[in-house]
């Protein structure tokens, strides 16, 4: 069970401006349901004049973390591997050619079902198409800005559907770990270890758009008293993802945003390895053009 943290828009905005973290006292709506007579306030004037209460917008909906309910699979469930580079290979020259076997996920364009692919700890790239190897190379010069680094890299990939949700299911993760050029040294990855995979928010979001929160888990199970994936709005929203499914940020305002995504212990205890601590920052605007 998802521990929910609520916090109202006007506390949101305070901590993004550096202020005070103390939530602001409600009125209590006994006081507010009572007429001008009641409480010795003159009444309105004969030409409409209203009071200060009349006046008041109602406070936005507090910002919160929900959870939904995973998206059913129609017929068998994906499949996916990973055939080339092989796992611990050094590729000295040329570009690192991705070949992937995808079978029981039939892959469409924008905005259908497709393939997400994190190249080390970044932000996943969107592929449509597996059918032939895929330039890796190209891949992040495309979607990340910057070369393939030289040294050790960690490919990790799974299906997602067209509103990103991933595909919860074994089988639908591959996970690859090679050379670009040399290897770097002191890295270190248990493969067979819990680790926690970084998925959604990312971009940008319209105003009143429910934001997807969403991860992969390998080797790991969530429960309320075992392992956990703690997260952390903007330094101002923390809570406890207790089961494995799809959730979603609710009312958030226009602002950047950032969330830490972390797996825990039962004791609240960092569970180690590279991927299991990622923070990630999104956007929400008026407009995302």
């Amino acid at each position: 069970m998802l521990r929910q943290t609520v916090l109202s828009f006007a506390a949101l905005s305070l901590l993004a401006c550096g202020g005070t973290d103390q939530q602001p006292e409600m009125p209590d709506p006994s006081v507010i349901d009572r007429s001008a007579d009641d409480m010795g306030l003159p009444e309105a004037s004969e030409g409409g004049e209203e009071t200060a209460e009349e006046d008041a917008e109602p406070p936005p909906p507090p910002v919160q973390v929900v959870a939904g309910t995973r998206t059913p699979i129609e017929g068998d469930a994906p499949s996916l591997r990973i055939l080339a580079p092989r796992d611990g290979a050094t590729i000295r020259r040329g570009n690192v050619s991705l070949r992937l076997r995808l079978q029981g996920w039939e892959l469409a364009a924008d905005p259908g079902n497709h393939v997400h692919v994190i190249v080390d700890n970044e932000p996943y790239i969107a592929v449509r198409d597996v059918s032939e190897p895929l330039d890796l190379n190209a891949l992040v010069q495309e979607n990340l800005g910057h070369e393939l680094s030289e040294g050790t890299h960690v490919v990790r990939v799974f299906p997602s559907r067209g509103h990103h949700e991933s595909v919860k299911q074994d089988g639908a993760f591959a996970m690859v770990t090679f050379h670009y050029r040399s290897q770097t040294e002191g890295f270190e990855l248990d493969a067979d270890a819990p680790m926690l995979t970084f998925s959604r928010p990312k971009g940008c979001y319209p105003v009143g758009e429910r934001v997807l929160l969403d991860f992969y888990l390998s080797h790991a199970e969530l429960a309320e008293d075992g392992l956990r994936v703690r997260y952390d709005l903007d330094g101002a929203i923390q809570g406890d993802i207790t089961s494995w499914v799809p959730h979603y940020l609710e009312n958030l305002p226009a602002l950047e945003h950032t969330l830490q995504l972390q797996l825990v212990d039962a004791e609240g205890n960092p569970v180690p390895g590279p991927f299991n601590d990622t923070t990630r920052t999104f956007r929400v605007a008026d407009s995302c053009q």
